[in-house]
This record gives structure tokens, sequence and C-alpha cells, in this order.
């Protein structure tokens, strides 16, 4: 057997906690496995992964390839900050379709006052290109975080075998429609780490930026994501087509790896997380969070 071992400490808490019945707790780590090779094994079966918590052999509940293709939430600011600048935003978005294969779901959603979903993960991109090419203002304040938690919650925890992810596409002026709640914004921000999402954000800055600039950089850096602020709106469609090549090249390199949950123990804090297999000669490597 080949064993490897990594003392993960506090990242363990970056392992996804989905469902809990007493002190059991469904987690996530992921995982690369070579031949001797060096070529990618691509087979394992769940039998042949062990893992255990501080020297305790957990229950191995599954072991899947991340194949499965993206569920991409467009965040796009659609308020009255954005309204001299719609030809940009347009251009951006259609950068982003081009860019992004055809596999992976997108749902684009806007800001402007409350949340607009202008087309819905599973419409298609005939959808979306059209909602894109009619794309405009809605006025109003630009109401990013809570249209954020309702798109999560409608789009990417229903879809949890699928890889989260946000690009978020915004200006920031330094108004807000009120003063964000940071608690509620880190309940949200580690859930979603937990889960393993993505995030990416083009911010087009104005003369002054308040808080919303803060959180998007704070949202993004957790998720190790692209986060670009732009001061001229003319390199927002090369920004974003940046991101959607970064999205196609991470899927690339999970395809290849594997997800491993497993019952771990609610009340381990910092476990010594294990994984093993059985098969002679496989090298592994570990990480909490995806990609790597």
């Amino acid at each position: 057997m080949v064993r490897y071992r990594v003392a993960i400490a506090a990242l363990i808490l970056l392992s996804l906690s989905v469902s809990m019945t007493a002190q059991r707790v469904t987690r996530r780590v992921y995982l690369s496995a070579v031949d001797p090779t060096g070529a990618p094994v691509l087979d394992l079966a769940p039998p042949e992964v062990a893992v255990t918590e501080d020297g305790l052999k957990r229950e191995v509940t599954g072991v899947t390839l991340g194949t499965t293709p993206l569920r991409i939430v467009l965040l796009v600011d659609s308020s009255a900050a954005m309204s001299q600048r719609i030809n940009s935003f347009r251009n951006a978005l259609n950068a982003f379709v081009e860019t992004v294969p055809a596999e992976h779901e997108v749902a684009f959603v806007s800001t402007g006052g409350q949340i607009r979903v202008r087309a819905e993960p599973k419409a298609g991109r005939d959808k979306l290109i059209a909602e894109v090419a009619r794309f405009a203002t809605d006025n109003g304040a630009n109401s990013l975080l809570d249209t954020m938690y309702e798109a999560d919650r409608r789009f990417l925890k229903t879809a949890p075998t699928q890889w989260p992810v946000f690009v978020i596409l915004t200006t920031d002026e330094g108004s807000t429609r009120r003063e964000p709640d940071i608690d509620q914004y880190n309940k949200f921000m580690n859930d979603f780490l937990l889960r393993g999402g993505a995030a990416h954000a083009v911010v087009l800055k104005g003369p002054q930026v308040g808080p919303m600039s803060d959180l998007v950089q704070n949202f993004v850096s957790n998720m190790g994501g692209i986060h670009a602020q732009i001061n001229t709106e003319n390199v927002m469609p090369e920004r974003v087509r940046d991101i959607a090549v970064r999205l196609t090249a991470d899927h690339k390199r999970m395809s290849s790896r594997f997800q491993i949950d497993y019952t771990g123990d609610g009340k381990l804090k910092q476990p010594v997380v294990n994984v093993a297999v059985t098969r002679d000669g496989v090298r592994l490597q570990m990480s909490p969070r995806r990609p790597f």
C-alpha cells in the first residue's frame, strides 16, 4: 500500500460539510493519483481508497473524477452606475460567452436594484447570447451581495455534483445600497469555500471606491481566483476573457483529479487527514480545495 499523509491543520476546515447528523459530517478532499510512469490514474474506485482522520479510519462515500461541467453564475452589475458603459459590458459578456466551452452551464444574473435572472443555467447558449445582446441597465443601486446569496441558493446549491463558480462583473463608485452585513458575508463566504467553489471578478472602479471592492477582493482571494480592478472600461473584455480561459484550464486540470467524499467526525476542527490507496506504485497528491 502506498500511503500519502498531509497535515492539513486549519485548512481541513475547507473540506466540504454538507450534512450533519449528531457528530457525523460529510467532508471532501481532492486527490491527484499518478502511476510509476507519471501518467494520471483515472479509474480509482472507493474500495481502493482509505481515509483516516487523526488515525481513525473513515468511511469513503464517493470517489469521482472532476469531469462534470462547471455551473457558472455570471453576476453582472445592471445598476444606474453602468448605464453609460453598456456597450463595454456587452462586449465583455460576449467575450466570456465566446470563450467558455458550451459544455459548461452559465446562469446570467444581474444586480440592479434586486436580483434579475436573465438566463437560467440550463437555458442553453442561444438564450444566453440573446440575453447578452439585449442587456441594459435596470437602474437602482447595486445589490451585488444580496443577489449573490440568492443566486447561490437557487442555482449553485441545487447542483451539488457540479463545480460552483461565480464570475462577477461590476462597478464600484463608492456608494452602496446599505452597509454590508459582515457576519452574513463571512458565513456565506466560508460555506462557499467549504463547497469547493471558485470565484473571479472584474471591478470597474470610479474616482472613489467603497466597501464593495474590499468584499469582492476578499471573496475572490479566498477562492484563489482572478481579481482585476480596472480604471478604464476598454480593457474589460480582455480581462473577462482571461477569466474564461482560466476556468477552462482549471476544469481540464481537475478532470484528471478525484473528488473524495468521506464521513468525518464533526467534533474535530483541525484533524490530520491521511489518504492511501491499495494499488501498488501510485503516487498521490491531496488538496482541501480546487483547483490544485
